[in-house]
């Protein structure tokens, strides 16, 4: 076996996960993150069953747990009439049926809880301001070079810095992200600023024509996460774009009251364009792989971006720990993740269409919602849900 350090590139959720999934496995790491500290500035997200698992599997559920909140029920609403189309109550039934539980968490809180369990490893090597700009494959090794000039050598190299990746070429030529035509929005509040009419403990979906709206409560009920998505496109400013002030109200006019004193209790909001990765032609190149939004970036509605990197560096680290090759652990490790990550695109990009239709189309979306009830809701979850880190896809 050989006793040289993994590196990875990307202290974000992957990078963090994919290090800590291989110190289990008793492999020394490198990870090297560009920003001069470890920091998530993007919004809320769900941590389905499946998320759970991953971190439990990964050794760092504990350290995530306490920054979690538990929301009583998923609302899914009419956006113009404010009718509650379907109601899923989230207790000891739901975690019966899908052996996990189903949380929601900042990603700042995730982030943390990676970083706290990536210390306490003394096989994980922090490092930051260290930029990487490129790999190279040696045959019996692999090496990163960086912004500064240095380089770092070492048995294998994770690629997980996200879906404008610097070292994607080096393994499937140059792919750019593609705009799939929605503006997202994302505002943090503290939890008593949420307007009385709001029901704060659930996770809410108002289905509007032309947007959609999402919100919960994040880091242990202090603040309140609200992320809006609307047709249309803007220019790539990267996360950090401060939003003109009242221009999320005037995106979703005539919605339902309750709704639209939500949409104005934010006091900021920061906006970015909706982007995901087309289908690449290979996630690793010898002992180079991909991981997470550098390999499959998605669009965040069905809530399992950050979870398919927790998942991917349990299984990237499992097939590492299963022989001494390592290019065809890699291989094994993208065979497993392609199928399963290309269908959480293909359905997320369907799921825009399906909460912005209007007319007919809203009309008939909203009766199927409420003669289905949420055992078929949840059925159709069971493919997400249910993995496991044993699954070998």
């Amino acid at each position: 076996m050989n006793d040289q350090p993994f590196l990875i590139a990307g202290g974000g959720i992957g990078g963090l996960a994919a290090a800590l999934g291989l110190a289990r496995q008793s492999r020394p790491v490198r990870l090297f993150e560009q920003a001069t500290g470890f920091e998530e500035i993007g919004a809320g997200l769900q941590m389905s069953p499946n998320g759970v698992r991953a971190l439990k599997a990964l050794g760092a559920w504990e350290a995530v747990e306490p920054s979690c909140v538990i929301p009583s029920e998923i609302h899914v609403r009419d956006g113009l009439s404010g009718a509650i189309l379907q109601r899923i109550r989230l207790g000891k039934t739901f975690e019966e049926r899908f052996g996990a539980p189903y949380r929601v968490c900042h990603r700042a809180d995730l982030l943390a809880g990676l970083v706290t369990a990536a210390k306490r490893n003394f096989a994980i090597e922090l490092n930051t301001g260290k930029r990487a700009t490129g790999v190279e494959d040696m045959g019996e090794a692999a090496r990163l070079g960086f912004a500064d000039g240095s380089t770092a050598r070492g048995a294998g190299v994770v690629a997980a810095d996200g879906i404008r990746s610097t070292l994607r070429a080096a393994v499937a030529g140059e792919v750019a992200p593609t705009k799939r035509g929605v503006i997202l929005y994302r505002g943090l509040m503290p939890l008593q600023r949420v307007p009385p009419e709001i029901e704060a403990d659930c996770v809410t979906l108002w289905l509007c024509p032309g947007a959609h709206v999402v919100h919960y409560p994040v880091s242990n009920w202090r603040n309140f996460n609200v992320v809006v998505a609307v047709d249309g496109t803007l220019p790539d400013e990267g996360w950090k774009t401060p939003a003109h002030s009242g221009e999320v109200p005037k995106r979703l006019p005539g919605v339902y009251r309750e709704l639209s004193l939500l949409l104005a209790a934010p006091a900021s909001w920061t906006r970015w364009p909706g982007t995901d990765l087309g289908a690449l032609p290979q996630w690793t190149r010898g002992r180079v792989a991909l991981l997470g939004d550098a390999a499959h970036a998605t669009l965040p509605f069905l809530a399992q971006g950050a979870v398919m990197a927790l998942e991917d560096a349990v299984v990237l680290a499992r097939e590492t720990a299963r022989g001494p090759d390592l290019p065809e652990a890699f291989r094994a490790y993208e065979r497993q993740r392609r199928e399963r990550t290309a269908k959480i695109q293909e359905q997320s990009r369907s799921m825009s269409r399906i909460y912005h239709a209007s007319g007919v189309v809203a009309a008939g979306r909203n009766l199927t919602l409420r003669l289905s009830g949420p055992s078929f809701a949840l059925g159709r979850l069971e493919w997400i849900y249910r993995w496991t880190p044993d699954a070998t896809g």
